[in-house]
């Protein structure tokens, strides 16, 4: 992990851009810009967590290690996601272990200072609390899915949100700029890297989309939707 000379920016992050300047210069005088290669470790699972981050560009994934070794992929962050905000509410140990799946660059901020700022500007205040409301949802609605629909369901609804974080359009259709492996795919389903193999050689043979190393582009973003979706 590298510290970078560069200035960290918060006035392209969607959680943020309601915020007058006063706000987000008070915000950015917190903020340590660090720099992350893909495979580094941002936090190992059990490590104090102290900061929040945000993602100033690239990705980040919350690996969760049982004790037996095994380990299951339990979230995805990208360019304007903000993640950690419970450091707000004091350090604690965190279950996960963060680690870059692109380049990034990470602006963390003390959980302490931060908390320091909510008392003065009500609307950073507000903002935490609609984030944090909205990771609750988010979870209830993972938890929800994993319960009630089918893998393929669950599949597709995992490539509707990879495609919406980190899709580029292109003239077939939306390639997902991200470098994963049908094992993460199975991880982040909560699935065999078999069935994920299966299911996406029949989507394939579908026309749904074209899957090769490493690599998913999206040929018919409505066709997963619907079976997302479908009850």
């Amino acid at each position: 992990m590298i510290r970078m000379g560069i200035p960290a920016q918060l006035n392209h992050i969607p959680a943020f851009q309601h915020l007058d300047g006063a706000a987000l210069t008070a915000l950015l005088s917190l903020s340590r810009l660090q720099s992350l290669k893909v495979g580094d470790v941002l936090l190992y699972q059990g490590d104090l967590m102290q900061s929040f981050y945000i993602i100033q560009a690239g990705a980040v994934r919350l690996l969760h290690y049982t004790e037996d070794g095994q380990r299951m992929a339990l979230k995805i962050y990208g360019t304007g996601d903000v993640f950690g905000l419970l450091a707000i509410s004091g350090s604690y140990p965190h279950p996960t272990q963060i680690e870059a799946i692109q380049d990034s660059l990470i602006i963390a901020m003390d959980g302490q200072d931060a908390r320091a700022l909510l008392l003065d500007y009500p609307a950073l205040a507000l903002m935490v609390i609609d984030l944090l409301t909205a990771h609750v949802h988010e979870g209830h609605e993972r938890v929800r899915h994993m319960g009630s629909r089918r893998v393929d369901q669950r599949l597709a609804q995992s490539l509707i949100i990879l495609c919406a974080k980190f899709g580029k359009p292109n003239e077939q259709g939306i390639l997902i700029d991200l470098s994963m492996t049908q094992r993460d795919l199975a991880e982040f389903t909560g699935t065999t890297v078999e069935t994920i193999n299966r299911t996406l050689t029949l989507w394939e043979k579908q026309g749904w989309l074209i899957c090769s190393h490493k690599r998913l582009e999206i040929l018919d973003h409505q066709a997963l939707a619907d079976l997302a979706e479908n009850p």
